[in-house]
């Protein structure tokens, strides 16, 4: 990753598994991904894959940023539709307190 994710940051692990009903999914992943780059306290974000296992990692500058994420129309109705695209899910929030990189 080529951002710097100082340490106090929030960072909101989505770990998810998807279902074989991905209708729309595809768009509504491109939507989110652009609206969510307007969001001033985003910082950026990882995705990792392993077998059917998947986990979407963003960094935030505070948890006051996640919270107006957290109420964008756009990814309330995202959220909508989580049954319906994932088998499995959970959400889980934390802040950052070091952060060691080698590149």
């Amino acid at each position: 990753m080529s951002i710097i994710i100082p340490r106090g940051s929030i960072i909101a692990s989505f770990i998810y598994e998807k279902s074989s009903n991905l209708e729309g999914y595809e768009e509504m992943d491109r939507l989110t991904l652009k609206e969510v780059s307007n969001n001033n306290g985003y910082l950026g974000h990882e995705v990792f894959t392993r077998d059917k296992k998947n986990i979407f990692i963003s960094y935030w500058k505070d948890f006051e940023s996640l919270e107006i994420w957290k109420k964008n129309s756009l990814h309330i109705k995202a959220k909508k539709m989580g049954e319906t695209w994932y088998k499995s899910y959970k959400m889980q929030i934390s802040e950052l307190h070091n952060n060691y990189t080698l590149d």
